[in-house]
């Protein structure tokens, strides 16, 4: 009866849209994805590909400052988005790409800095300076384009938003299968990481146009003051400690390739991408209700906030096991089909990476209604806790058990209780409205 209830509740056209092509949108990076991990071992072989995996996950951990931006930002066009401000909307969304870029090019700069100290062999490869030369010209434009992608959800438009970043990963794909060809290595991948995110900027661009509008850069504004006190203020700086502790959560391939080196980091990376794919998919249920949530709250809409929280929780459960034991059961097929002798041997890895999915993937849900809402105190005293154990663990376990230890340090992190203190921040959320 509760699953009917939701699926009753989701039946907005908006919803379903959004959800659909979000899903769509998932689907379609996977099959990217699976098509291209064979073609970069077989063009860069094992080391180079780890070094690949290695400087992904470094992309990925520098976007602190999206999470910073997204989720403040995310509450104030979503807050402008509800009451059809048109002309606030638009100076929040000029005052976000000013923001982010700021933010971009100051993690650039100190980058390279730093870099004669963290990258001293790296640095003697004219190849690799060329490779982190253009990841930084990468970075810089894919947080300029960030705020459009923000300005999709606030507006409910998913969909379109959805739409026009498939277009980007097909030129990103593209232009990777021509790169490889002509064996341009490292540097073409990147290249077309540009390719794609420069598409995707051009065709919001036109969309914004097209629609009339009035969504573009200009000078700030006398609303700028009050939005950066929010952004840097208590939400601002729980959104920002709740992206680094996640970010860092996440980064066990980095952790791994300093350790034991490029190839185990690969290693790693082919037994726990698709898992992670998969928490990305089911995280798409949170993702996508969470600017319904904002005009919920802005709205006043105590009584549909907590039925909504209440019944996803269940679907997320529910989706989050048959993941977990899917994978467990037949993730060493389908990762040999994959990827061949390079797959991870044995069934044990398989199963604990099947365990350790179940809970992330089920934590995403309450994790993040407690985010939409702004009840992120909590929220980042659980991840900082779960970090900090998670670490101890996974540093105890590498000698003995390899690239394993991070995700048993996951499974035995979330079986002492981390798991059920996400559910209870979720419950205190939602409660809150009841």
């Amino acid at each position: 009866m509760r699953l009917i209830q939701f699926i009753q509740l989701a039946r907005h056209r908006s919803i379903l849209g959004a959800l659909g092509s979000g899903y769509g949108l998932m689907a379609f990076s996977i099959t990217i994805q699976f098509f291209l991990v064979p073609l970069y071992l077989r063009h860069l072989g094992k080391e180079t590909f780890g070094i690949l995996t290695m400087l992904l996950a470094a992309i990925n951990y520098g976007s602190v400052g999206i999470t910073w931006l997204s989720g403040g930002m995310a509450r104030i066009l979503g807050e402008r988005a509800a009451v059809n401000d048109t002309t606030g909307f638009a100076e929040a969304y000029s005052f976000s790409k000013l923001v982010y870029l700021g933010y971009a090019a100051i993690t650039i700069g100190l980058f390279w800095a730093a870099s004669p100290w963290i990258l001293t062999s790296t640095l003697e490869s004219r190849e690799m300076i060329q490779v982190l030369a253009l990841a930084s010209v990468y970075f810089l434009f894919q947080y300029e384009y960030n705020t459009d992608r923000l300005a999709f959800i606030a507006l409910c438009r998913q969909s379109t938003g959805n739409l026009i970043d498939a277009s980007g990963q097909l030129a990103f794909a593209c232009a990777v299968v021509a790169g490889l060809y002509w064996e341009g290595g490292l540097v073409s991948i990147v290249v077309a990481q540009i390719i794609g995110v420069l598409l995707a900027r051009s065709l919001a661009w036109r969309y914004w146009h097209r629609e009339g509008m009035t969504l573009r850069w200009k000078w700030p504004s006398s609303d700028c003051a009050p939005m950066w006190k929010r952004i840097v203020g208590k939400m601002g700086q729980h959104y920002i400690l709740y992206g680094v502790l996640l970010l860092t959560l996440q980064a066990d391939v980095l952790i791994i390739g300093w350790l034991a080196g490029p190839v185990v980091a690969g290693t790693f990376y082919l037994l726990w991408r698709i898992p992670e794919v998969c928490i990305l998919l089911l995280g798409r249920i949170p993702g996508v209700f969470s600017p319904y949530l904002i005009q919920m709250d802005a709205r006043g809409e105590g009584e549909r906030i907590h039925s909504a929280y209440r019944q996803g929780l269940y679907l997320m459960l529910l989706l989050s096991a048959l993941a977990g034991g899917s994978y467990a059961v037949a993730g060493n097929w389908f990762v040999h089909l994959w990827v061949g002798d390079s797959a991870p041997t044995g069934l044990i890895p398989y199963a604990l990476a099947g365990t350790a999915l179940f809970f992330v993937a089920a934590s995403q849900w309450p994790a993040g209604v407690a985010y939409a809402l702004v009840k992120t105190g909590p929220l980042v005293k659980v991840t900082a806790l779960q970090l900090v154990v998670k670490l101890v663990i996974f540093f105890f376990l590498f000698g003995s058990v390899g690239y394993l230890a991070p995700i048993m340090a996951l499974i035995i992190t979330n079986m002492l209780g981390v798991f059920f203190l996400y559910l209870r921040i979720g419950n205190q959320a939602k409660d809150l409205y009841a």
